[in-house]
């Protein structure tokens, strides 16, 4: 289960909004809306965990060295 960037973007969104629209309503004691926020927090990060593009080390040698 990878996201695509722009999925990540949205569910990013959700959160930011679910924290912010719960927290001003007032309904952020409720466990199931928190437990909801959280789950989506941790996919993306997951996700961000998940689809990092470590560089090879060819690639960072090939990077470093002056065109000829």
């Amino acid at each position: 289960m990878i996201f695509t960037d722009k999925q990540s973007l949205i569910l990013c969104v959700i959160v930011a909004l679910g924290f912010s629209i719960s927290g001003i309503i007032g309904i952020l004691d409720n466990f199931v809306i928190v437990a909801v926020l959280i789950i989506l927090f941790l996919l993306v990060v997951f996700n961000l965990f998940r689809n990092k593009h470590f560089f090879d080390k060819d690639e960072v040698d090939a990077s470093n060295k002056p065109d000829s």
